[in-house]
């Protein structure tokens, strides 16, 4: 009679086991997490399907660096690197990088600037593109476990399976995110998104009966919670370019200088025509002088872009 209800307290036990195994895959994604595949001139590769898409980009951002104590207490890093991919998947904002990457590119100058480097290196002032926004994400999520469940299991199943069944927990995991879009040339706020996900699962809690102990099977890892704080930032991104794609793109805004090229020229580098060339300006496009000047030659920013300009390519 015990081999019996063993039998089948274990039978109901593999059950409701099976029933929490089908409900453990986070909803807006399975596999890894919701960023994933790559980006770059092949063009997004496995991107998730639920990412906005934008055939130009709206501007040119830097994601911005911020210490959140609850990341480490979660096992979780920097999001930055998640953003970046899903950003150049998205093809809504070309990405700067503000970080140690630019770091490293500071160092690269400075030895160009004392001669270290080979000579047609073309590491001259004015290539470094300018960031139209600011990016800062925050992360806020919520981990709360209900109870109550195993009881009621425990209660049902009789003898072993009854104690291990009494230790099944309902797991709910939130994840609440935002981004906040800050214009880098007004300092202004100009969107700001929140975005969120969740996933509830059933676990096992660890717990002893007649010596014998029920396995930690239903804890979650850091993996878990960084699936749905990916998940919450795609939302965020989402929302964020919503509100920012009814304006238009910062590059194409008319210049507060009300200056513009009288003709398709050449952004060089430097002011000669002897420094490489940054970019081609189509004529009527808005410059603004960023109030250096070395004879004939303006110093601008054009489309995102800081350099050279002659003055008599330049007209109001």
């Amino acid at each position: 009679m015990f081999n019996k209800n063993l039998i089948s307290s274990l039978a109901g036990l593999v059950a409701v086991t099976l029933a929490g195994c089908a409900s453990t895959q986070t909803q807006l994604g399975s596999g890894g997490s919701m960023v994933s595949g790559s980006a770059g001139a092949a063009g997004a590769q496995g991107a998730a399907p639920q990412l906005t898409r934008c055939a130009t980009p709206i501007g040119t951002a830097a994601l911005i660096e911020q210490d959140n104590p609850m990341l480490a207490q979660a096992g979780l890093t920097s999001p930055i690197p998640l953003l970046r991919i899903m950003m150049a998947q998205s093809g809504c904002f070309r990405v700067v990088d503000r970080g140690q990457a630019s770091q490293a590119m500071q160092r690269e100058r400075a030895m160009a600037a004392g001669g270290d480097l080979q000579s047609g290196s073309n590491m001259g002032a004015g290539q470094m593109k300018a960031a139209d926004f600011l990016i800062t994400p925050n992360v806020v999520f919520k981990d709360s476990n209900a109870g109550g469940g195993g009881a009621g299991l425990g209660a049902l199943i009789p003898g072993i399976g009854g104690a291990i069944a009494g230790g099944i927990k309902w797991t709910n995991m939130e994840s609440q995110v935002t981004l906040f879009l800050t214009n880098v040339r007004t300092g202004e706020q100009e969107a700001a998104a929140e975005g969120s996900a969740s996933k509830r699962d059933l676990g096992f809690g660890g717990l002893a009966f007649g010596g014998l102990v029920g396995a930690g099977g239903g804890a979650y890892a850091s993996t878990d919670i960084g699936k749905i704080v990916s998940a919450a930032f795609l939302d965020a991104h989402n929302k964020l370019v919503a509100q920012v794609q009814v304006t238009q793109p910062a590059a194409t805004r008319p210049s507060a200088s009300g200056y513009m090229t009288l003709s398709d020229v050449n952004m060089r580098s430097g002011p000669s025509t002897q420094s490489p060339v940054v970019m081609l300006v189509p004529k009527g496009t808005p410059v603004s002088p960023n109030g250096e000047k070395q004879g004939a030659w303006w110093g601008v920013e054009a489309n995102g872009r800081a350099g050279w300009i002659h003055g008599d390519y330049i007209t109001r």
